[in-house]
């Protein structure tokens, strides 16, 4: 113990702040990429063969909604189907052969409304019309007027992006603090004066050897089209800090979710409202004692000071008596430390001339920051000089061994 007169802690300018428990959050600052939402694009396709007699949609980039119509195509082969539908009723065929007749048509692209007018009208035609399943962005165009198609060729691309996905890299030792179900705060340099906010609903399993990182996905909601695919972003991730040293539960534990679209999150059980899948429940983060689920101990940054191997705290036990403490601490927050052992709830640390206090314990070879079990006091010839428990600051050393 080192104890320093009024004098001296004033010449050292020390003060000390008391050990309290408060919230702490652990911020990560990454950047990433937005792209689109795979689980909103569409490709329109021909399944018949035959040539395009028009375009009702000519350029890319145009806004179309469901049911829009696309293009159409003059198709002999659709002639034909629909004759031998027309035959097929009008004879003593029996009953599978015109539903087989009804399938191809709608296996050829008719929709269900064209084939039940084909039924009742008995019209042919030799031309059928493409539509839109989706609403969305024209984002390709592979086809032009007059020109031949053939079964299964791309005529155009479609996303919707009223939703967009953001990609986020993560270092390695940033993963302890990412959960599926946390809340990110999302900006782009494009749009400065707009945060964004989505939820990390996928982490990436495989670790990008190259750059180190991981892949975490994140669904913003895009209603005005301003992230555009493409663009960069930056993104805060913030992870409240428990007593244990470990991230707070997310809030969605308990709840229920689809294996194959995490996205959609229930209260309750039952199906998956795209897949049909049953939903499994969220696995909650149930602390081991109850002390981890509380908030931590606090020490400030100034207070610690760090060797690299262990860190050390000069705690003020009484007026003026210091003592050093070695802690285990978490992740460092913006201005202090998550204490995990080491200090106690009130115990005043000093948050400055705590350099000064680890070097006069070093001077007397007691433990400190770079020597944990201290050093010998120098033995030898002191040349009109004070011994070491007489100076002032004191320090209360053991009485010396009985020479012979």
């Amino acid at each position: 113990m080192l104890e320093l007169s009024d004098h001296a802690r004033a010449m050292a300018s020390v003060a000390t702040t008391p050990v309290e428990r408060r919230k702490m959050t652990r911020e990560i600052r990454v950047v990433g990429k937005v792209e689109y939402n795979e689980t909103a694009l569409a490709i329109i396709t021909t399944r018949v063969e035959g040539y395009v007699e028009r375009l009702f949609v000519d350029y890319t980039g145009v806004e179309v909604k469901a049911g829009d119509h696309l293009v159409e195509i003059y198709s002999p082969d659709l002639l034909v189907a629909q004759q031998e539908l027309l035959i097929a009723m009008s004879g003593q065929s029996n009953a599978s052969l015109v539903e087989s007749a009804k399938r191809k048509l709608l296996l050829w692209g008719l929709t269900q409304e064209q084939v039940d007018a084909l039924v009742r009208d008995k019209k042919t035609s030799d031309r059928i019309t493409l539509f839109s399943p989706i609403k969305g962005t024209v984002t390709e165009k592979m086809v032009v007027q007059k020109a031949m198609v053939k079964p299964g060729e791309v005529l155009y691309r479609l996303a919707n992006l009223e939703s967009v996905w953001v990609y986020l890299d993560l270092y390695e030792h940033e993963m302890p603090w990412v959960q599926y179900g946390q809340m990110v705060e999302v900006k782009s340099e494009a749009i400065p004066d707009r945060t964004f906010s989505g939820r990390v609903w996928f982490i990436n399993p495989v670790l990008n050897e190259e750059s180190r990182t991981v892949k975490v996905l994140l669904n913003i909601d895009n209603a005005d089209h301003k992230l555009k695919p493409g663009m960069y972003v930056s993104a805060v991730i913030r992870a409240e800090i428990r007593a244990n040293g470990k991230a707070a539960a997310t809030g969605v534990e308990g709840q229920w979710s689809c294996p194959m679209h995490p996205l959609i999150m229930k209260e309750q059980a039952g199906p998956c409202p795209v897949c049909k899948m049953d939903l499994v429940q969220i696995p909650g983060a149930s602390p081991a004692t109850p002390q981890d689920d509380a908030l931590p101990l606090s020490v400030p940054v100034t207070a610690v000071l760090d060797s690299g191997i262990r860190k050390l705290v000069y705690v003020e036990k009484s007026k003026g008596q210091y003592v050093p403490v070695e802690i285990v601490t978490g992740p460092r927050t913006d201005d202090a430390y998550p204490v995990l052992s080491g200090l106690d709830e009130g115990d005043l640390v000093v948050t400055r001339g705590n350099f000064l206090l680890d070097s006069q314990f070093q001077i007397r070879g007691l433990p400190s920051l770079f020597y944990k079990e201290g050093q010998a006091a120098a033995v030898g010839h002191q040349h009109g000089g004070k011994a070491p428990s007489e100076a002032d600051p004191k320090v209360q050393t053991p009485p010396a061994p009985h020479k012979h």
